[in-house]
């Protein structure tokens, strides 16, 4: 099973003001900290001038990122939503949270990627929450 993970990697950057260290962060599918940092390796390695190095690996608690191929070059946000559950038992309400990652445009728009992803579910669920990230890029498992 792949787990999203979350991948920092530092660098110098050539800018108008000269050359500064500069650090990304992106997310993609691995099956292990070890397949993570290749794969990032070798998705970045074309884009970047000179060396650079990975200087942060985590596992993230994302269950599920939707991309955009409309809109390539969207934000990523991270959506947090609840399922509503009923407790036999108690007849109290539980809520169980997950985050999605959804490639948008404005969070408007990701709250509206969201919705239409979510359509049919049967599961009853809450948005609780949108905001931005700072990931660059996602990298889905080949």
């Amino acid at each position: 099973m792949n787990t999203i993970y979350e991948v920092g990697i530092r660098y110098d950057k050539a800018t108008d003001e000269g050359v500064r260290k500069v650090t990304e962060s992106y997310i993609l599918d691995a099956a292990s900290f070890t397949e993570a940092e290749k794969r990032i390796t070798e998705e970045i390695s074309p884009f970047i001038r000179g060396d650079f190095r990975v200087i942060s690996e985590k596992i993230t608690n994302v269950e599920e990122v939707i991309t955009a191929p409309d809109s390539p070059a969207g934000t990523f946000y991270k959506i947090k939503h609840c399922f509503i559950t009923l407790d036999e038992k108690s007849g109290k309400e539980k809520r169980r949270s997950q985050y999605i990652i959804i490639q948008a445009e404005s969070a408007d728009d990701a709250n509206n990627r969201y919705k239409k992803h979510i359509e049919g579910w049967i599961s009853d669920t809450v948005l609780v929450a949108v905001s931005e990230t700072k990931y660059l890029d996602y990298f889905p498992k080949k």
